[in-house]
């Protein structure tokens, strides 16, 4: 009977073996057979409920295509107003949100910073090439050196351009930098053409200036982190104007508004004028009364300018002809990366969310909260990596426990079939 019992006990220990290591196969195999990716979606133009997380299915990559691993996201008030429908373009709902990323291109595994007509909130990018244009760059950056423009066709036309990421820069700071420096440097150098004499990225780059003077309108809980930037801070509700005009009788040079004056302000949180195609001409009426009338005359007789500036309208052009990068871009990312290695130019990052937390991080940035950029990170949460450990170790133990049940089961019925020996009916006649 020892013996027996035994060879039983080996036989439910080889058996549990094999079932563990069947349900091992079984995950990988399926792991194999199905991957996926994350992504925001956006569902239909207007508030934050029309965000959802997707899960979408890893393609193969085809000729003159490349894979990036997304590994940081950057969020700016183009999203918000793509979200809302206040952009004009040819792409309708559902697509992937997001205009700027960072990552790895994962076949060569060089860093790079991808800019995007949309579709950049995503774990994964497979664009395909159409041209290369070769820039001279610094040490710093990847070995090619190349700015490559690509045009994807995943979701309709989407054009996207791909910049050598510094090596100086970590994930997070090279998400925000694209869509919050290019801009800066082009309007401090080029348009406003300062010399001697709210955004971060323009008081960085002001500040590279002699005998500069930066005046800032932010609230007051950001004045004291703002103070080494700008030289005089102002709060929104004083009188800006009057405050300015008794520091400075004679006037200021220029004056940048990142979101286009407080008229344009307004409309973020007017989720009922815009939807989509569908607009309600009530409220779009009432809005246009009360903006501010500007006589052309006026400004001539006072020497003022007055003009608008959109990175998007510059990056991706909307002839379908023009596939080739805009040669300023690539001008104004070499002088950046110089900027970025000799560390006089160092961008701020604000506060970092997980896909799954796109809308809180877009209400932050809708509710003026952010000093700095506000960054998304593709990648699972600690507690949602130790959650899937537990289940994975949860269903093997389950496993493990079936396999034992199923064999007490055959063990019972093997003994319930046994046929009475002389011996057992001998002992029950005796009793």
């Amino acid at each position: 009977m020892p013996e027996e019992i035994e060879i039983n006990n080996e036989i439910t220990e080889n058996k549990t073996v094999e079932t563990t290591e069947l349900i091992k196969e079984n995950v990988i195999i399926s792991e194999k057979e199905i991957k996926t990716y994350k992504c925001v979606t956006l569902g239909a133009f207007g508030g934050s409920k029309h965000i959802r997380i997707d899960m979408n299915e890893v393609k193969l990559i085809g000729k003159n295509e490349i894979a990036i691993d997304v590994q940081a996201c950057g969020i700016n008030f183009l999203d918000i107003m793509t979200r809302q429908g206040l952009i004009d373009q040819a792409m309708k709902p559902p697509f992937i949100l997001g205009s700027e990323c960072t990552g790895i291109i994962s076949e060569v595994g060089d860093p790079v910073i991808v800019l995007l007509d949309n579709g950049a909130w995503s774990e994964r990018l497979v664009l395909p090439i159409i041209e290369k244009a070769n820039t001279n760059q610094t040490n710093s950056t990847t070995q090619s050196g190349d700015v490559e423009c690509t045009e994807s066709n995943e979701f309709g036309k989407i054009k996207s351009i791909i910049l050598p990421r510094p090596k100086t820069l970590d994930v997070n700071k090279a998400a925000i930098i694209s869509f919050a420096y290019i801009p800066a440097y082009i309007l401090t150098y080029h348009i406003l053409n300062v010399h001697s004499g709210d955004g971060t990225a323009l008081g960085q780059l002001m500040k590279l200036i002699p005998n500069v003077t930066l005046i800032g309108i932010t609230s007051k809980a950001k004045h004291e982190k703002l103070s080494k930037i700008y030289d005089i801070l102002l709060e929104p509700d004083q009188d800006c104007v009057t405050e300015i005009k008794k520091l400075y009788p004679n006037g200021i040079d220029a004056i940048l508004d990142c979101i286009s004056g407080p008229d344009t302000n307004k409309l973020y949180g007017m989720s009922n004028l815009v939807t989509g195609d569908r607009k309600n001409f009530l409220n779009l009426a009432k809005h246009w009364f009360h903006i501010e009338r500007i006589n052309p005359l006026k400004l001539h007789d006072e020497n003022l300018l007055l003009g608008g500036f959109s990175l998007k309208s510059l990056l991706f052009s909307r002839d379908p002809n023009q596939t080739e990068t805009n040669k300023l871009i690539i001008d104004v990312w070499n002088e950046l990366t110089k900027l970025i290695d000799s560390q006089k130019i160092d961008p701020i990052v604000d506060s970092q969310w997980y896909l799954d937390e796109t809308k809180e991080a877009m209400m932050r940035l809708q509710e003026r909260k952010n000093i700095g950029k506000v960054v998304l990170i593709p990648k699972l949460k600690e507690k949602d990596v130790s959650l899937l450990k537990v289940l994975f170790i949860l269903f093997i133990y389950m496993g493990n426990i079936k396999c034992h049940i199923n064999h007490l089961a055959e063990e019972t019925i093997e003994n319930t079939e046994k046929p009475i020996t002389d011996e057992t009916s001998t002992n029950s006649t005796a009793k």
